[in-house]
């Protein structure tokens, strides 16, 4: 029972250095969270289960605020294809990105990517989803 106590207070301890090393504000549960080159992206799909062949958005937040969401798009490498419709983005500010009108329309693995522009690099994020 020590062990996991020592576990658990290992875990409140990193989580809220990691976060004060980058000023990020904690995660929702069910948020998917991304992090390259000091910024980190979360991302939530709304409505909250992707259903193939059912538009749906992602609600997303980056930190630093000042790093640009350019694009959100999704693939499907095995098949070397993506998806049929291009996803609209609109800044909701301070950091807060919306994306409307994906669709995935085949099961299997998908894989999205988050292209930003922060501090004169472009970053390319990169999340694999498998839908059933």
């Amino acid at each position: 029972m020590k062990f996991f106590g020592a576990v658990l207070l290992a875990l409140c301890c990193v989580v809220p250095a990691a976060q004060a090393q980058t000023g990020c504000a904690a995660p929702a549960p069910e948020a998917q969270v991304l992090r390259e080159a000091g910024v980190q992206v979360q991302w939530q799909a709304r409505p909250a289960v992707i259903t193939v062949g059912k538009h749906f958005a992602l609600e997303i937040t980056v930190c630093p605020a000042s790093a640009e969401l350019s694009r959100v798009d999704a693939s499907m490498p095995e098949h070397r294809h993506g998806m049929n419709y291009r996803p609209s983005l609109k800044p909701l500010g301070g950091g807060r990105w919306r994306a409307e009108g994906l669709l995935w329309h085949m099961s299997g693995r998908w894989e999205l990517r988050l292209d930003l522009k922060h501090e004169g690099q472009d970053l390319h994020l990169r999340q694999s989803v498998t839908l059933p």
